[in-house]
């Protein structure tokens, strides 16, 4: 009896305490600066949040954005029950920031309340912000939940009407094959799937692999985007064709990612077998070793049939300045000293499909990544018809900060450049060619889990399989 007296008077205690912290305090606590006093705040608050408090605690929360407590700013969310839960769900709604509506979300995925879930739906179909609703889009695909899925099927219908949005389309998909454990990719084909088999739904796992090392961007792919990662798994080697340079080695990078491939020598490109429809081809950068007349001719043919292209460094020069000068346009080299620069992304570039997860998703990291410079690399002169993907703001002296860029090219009326992001074109749209400032290989950063940059190379891939798939889409509707 006294024992269990003595834990009554203690929980006691800690209620007062915890009534103590007014919305005043909060912002005072969060307003300081000082991280250890934000953490304990938030631990104070886990599990005993109400109205006001959650309303301070959003109101105040980009104030510690730079404390690097923001796991335990949603799992201090992730605790509202009852009022607090409602005025969480209020806010995913009306906040006017977007950094706060993506918190708010990352905190509502967690919860197992149908009403949290309805709130995801609605951040995926009525948010502005695309990185909210592409958030939303991957909590709801960790629901595990049927309801999940029976939100999810209509939501993706309407995107595939509207046609606009495909990177949402994408993770859409992504979503219902990590609640289903199956592989479809449009509204009908789920639709079919899922009258047939919603009885005998059973939630899949949502932390496969979590207890392993994350060694690589496919390990991360298989978390975070399993859809895409069964998509890499399914390609042949003689779908991603690598030509050997002699400075840098891309085939290195796909070798310890585990994807395979053909290579080939440099002086055999002429003879190798090209197939647009169905390949990436990957030219190493060579030095001054230049493919042939013929061989640049193949090249532009081949993209504006349908191929992707993904080339390094002075291949700008040597190839892609002869086989697409429409577009692209040697500047001139760096420096010839090597270093390390950061990077970015540009604002309009977040959303493109090719940049999914190379940068963290939301703006609440304050990571930095960093791109090798290599010495005389070759600088693409500015083209409104690329896409600047990632860029170098601290080399912008030298008259052009792109360190990765991007163009469509289609073979219609002689071959032009085709803007806007890959995807909505179909079997007319022809292809992409992606390239990288300096080598590939060297491109590891030490941040984070160190492979946020072989994303790029992946996603590429990816990109050029949902291709095919428009493409013979738009065939059979032609038919």
């Amino acid at each position: 009896m006294t024992r269990n007296l003595c834990f009554a008077v203690a929980f006691l205690l800690a209620g007062v305490a915890l009534a103590e912290v007014s919305p005043g305090d909060i912002r005072k606590i969060m307003k300081s600066g000082e991280r250890d006093e934000v953490s304990k705040l938030l631990g104070e608050l886990n599990g005993a949040l109400d109205k006001n408090t959650v309303k301070a605690v959003l109101s105040n929360a980009t104030r510690v954005r730079s404390l690097g407590v923001y796991d335990e700013l949603v799992t201090t969310l992730n605790s509202a029950r009852g009022e607090a839960l409602e005025e969480l769900i209020k806010q995913c709604k009306r906040n006017k920031q977007a950094d706060v509506r993506f918190l708010i979300v990352d905190g509502l995925g967690r919860l197992p309340e149908l009403s949290a879930e309805q709130a995801l739906v609605e951040a995926l179909t009525e948010d502005k912000d695309e990185t909210v609703a592409v958030l939303a889009a991957r909590k709801l695909g960790k629901r595990g939940t049927p309801t999940a899925v029976d939100a999810l099927i209509p939501v993706l219908e309407d995107l595939e009407k509207d046609g606009e949005r495909t990177r949402l389309i994408r993770e859409v998909n992504g979503a219902l094959a990590t609640l289903t454990g199956n592989d479809l990719d449009n509204a009908r084909g789920w639709k079919t799937y899922w009258d047939a088999h919603r009885a005998e739904f059973t939630a899949q796992s949502d932390d496969a692999g979590e207890g392993t090392q994350t060694r690589s961007a496919l390990d991360r792919m298989k978390k975070e985007r399993p859809g895409d990662a069964r998509t890499m798994t399914r390609i042949r080697d003689d779908e991603i064709i690598a030509i050997k340079g002699s400075s840098d080695k891309v085939e290195d990078v796909l070798k310890q990612l585990d994807v395979k491939h053909q290579t080939y020598e440099r002086d055999a490109f002429d003879t190798v077998k090209l197939d647009p429809e169905r390949q990436v081809l990957i030219l190493n950068c060579a030095g001054n070793k230049n493919l042939s007349e013929a061989g640049i001719q193949r090249v532009r043919e081949f993209v504006a049939n349908g191929g992707y292209l993904f080339t390094s460094d002075w291949e700008l020069r040597n190839t892609l300045e002869k086989a697409f000068p429409e577009v692209v346009g040697f500047l001139k080299e760096t420096p010839s000293a090597t270093k390390k620069v950061k990077i970015k992304a540009p604002a309009e570039a977040y959303t493109h499909p090719l940049m999914r997860d190379v940068f963290p998703l939301g703006t609440w990291s304050d990571r930095e990544f960093s791109w090798s410079l290599d010495g005389r690399s070759h600088l693409v002169k500015p083209n409104p018809a690329i896409t600047v993907l990632v860029e170098c703001p601290e080399i912008s002296d030298l008259g052009s900060t792109t360190v990765a860029f991007t163009f469509g090219f289609s073979g219609r009326g002689g071959g032009r450049p085709v803007t806007g992001a890959p995807g909505k074109g179909g079997a007319n749209e022809g292809g992409r060619v992606l390239h990288v400032l300096s080598h590939f290989k060297n491109q590891k950063d030490e941040s984070g889990d160190g492979y946020a940059l072989q994303q790029l190379l992946l996603n590429f891939i990816v990109e050029k399989q949902e291709a095919r798939k428009a493409a013979k889409l738009g065939g059979k509707k032609r038919r």
